[in-house]
């Protein structure tokens, strides 16, 4: 995923630079975590059971290789790109 819906409000977290850690909220008005560590792209965006969206961008690594390594660990996980 190539980009992240637009925020508007910063519930619970902190967002310094490219860094952008906890709860925000979207112009949606929907709350979403972010764990973005750099404008490392594309992002890996999580859906919990419960439907919570958690979008995650590595500093170090590229994003991709992380998005390999989680196929290969759970093969039975759906993976959307």
């Amino acid at each position: 995923m190539n980009q992240i819906p637009r925020i508007t409000l910063k519930t619970n977290g902190f967002a310094l630079g490219s860094i952008n850690k906890g709860y925000f909220k979207t112009e949606d008005g929907e709350i979403i975590k972010l764990i973005l560590n750099s404008d490392n792209k594309p992002y890996i965006l999580f859906t919990k059971a419960d439907g919570e969206r958690i979008y995650y961008s590595a500093k170090s690594e590229p994003n991709q290789k992380i998005l390999d390594k989680i196929k290969q660990a759970f093969p039975g996980v759906v993976v959307w790109q």
